[in-house]
């Protein structure tokens, strides 16, 4: 696979984001974190992998393997067929210009400063007995306003959809069952392309989400499965129960081109920049059989996933 080096890659700071943009080889060891950019197969970029195998010097290239980083496969339980079968896929062997750092774990401990802020110690130092003379602890409380805490698991729930069929609560998209499902009602998207979605609340007050995951059923038995898919956050000010009302929200540009591979992976997407907010919508706009089609109309008139996770 080849492609060409991201035109205008997002640059963001150590305490804005997941991501340190870097093309130096050398800046990828085994086991970094990465972030795919610029492919010609546009249906790799965004996704997430570790380094599988250094540089080669007489390729030019570096062995990459997809998911199972953010939300190791198989956590929680045993591996399905499916997810054994996307685990022992071989890596992707890419170019380094292809490739940009993710920072993952997240860092543990003090919460991020919110995104076109300074770093808390910088606010500290500024401001504190060694700038512009307030009580240290007079700063540090200054700094804890403009801090915002990362998204954990237990923050996300599920507060509604465009439609479902009915097979199962919505609320089954949080777990990682394959034995259970959302699926749009029928009619929902003629030819297999429309607009269905799936609401999630961060809690009360604004969470800083880097990662986004998405399970689904490869093909052939995963017609309906969602391919195209991006992501809407609500005007900013909204709280999580005015934005439930909401008709209008706002997609986030960053993720207008984020489409699933054709395996049974929890599959991972880097949002760079992260987002600082209390709720999210996962727009489905196109299933696995119109993407699949030579035709703009053809595929099933409904749209599904297994399971969608946020980090």
């Amino acid at each position: 696979m080849s492609g060409s080096a991201e035109a205008d890659v997002p640059v963001v700071s150590r305490e804005d984001g997941p991501e340190d943009t870097c093309s130096d080889s050398i800046a990828f060891p085994v086991g970094c974190v990465v972030r795919l950019v610029g492919l010609s197969k546009s249906e790799f970029n965004n996704h997430v992998g570790r380094v599988d195998v250094p540089l080669s010097a007489a390729s030019g290239r570096v062995g990459i393997r997809l998911d199972g980083v953010v939300w190791p496969i198989g956590a929680g339980g045993g591996r399905s067929p499916r997810q054994r079968a996307a685990a022992a896929a071989a890596p992707l062997a890419l170019e380094a210009n292809n490739l940009r750092r993710c920072r993952y774990p997240l860092p543990l401990g003090l919460a991020p400063s919110v995104l076109g802020s300074i770093p808390g110690w910088a606010i500290v130092k500024v401001l504190g007995e060694r700038g512009w003379g307030l009580q240290d602890a007079m700063a540090e409380q200054i700094s804890a306003y403009l801090r915002i805490d990362f998204l954990k698991g237990t923050d996300t729930s599920i507060t509604g959809c465009s439609s479902y069929r009915g097979d199962y609560p919505i609320e089954v998209a949080l777990n990682s069952k394959e034995d259970e499902w959302w699926i749009s009602e029928a009619g929902s998207m003629p030819g297999g392309v429309g607009r269905e979605f799936l609401a999630f609340s961060f809690g009360a007050m604004p969470r800083r989400v880097s990662f986004v995951g998405v399970r689904i059923p490869p093909m052939p038995s995963g017609p309906l499965s969602v391919r195209n898919f991006h992501l809407e956050v609500p005007p900013q000010g909204t709280n999580t129960e005015t934005a439930a009302g909401l008709d209008v929200w706002c997609m986030v540009p960053s993720t207008s081109e984020f489409r699933t591979l054709d395996n049974g992976a929890l599959q991972e997407f880097a949002l760079v920049p992260p987002l600082e907010t209390t709720a999210v919508r996962l727009v489905c706009t196109r299933n696995a059989a119109s993407a699949s089609s030579s035709r703009d109309d053809w595929g099933p008139d409904c749209i599904g996933l297994f399971q969608v996770a946020f980090a």
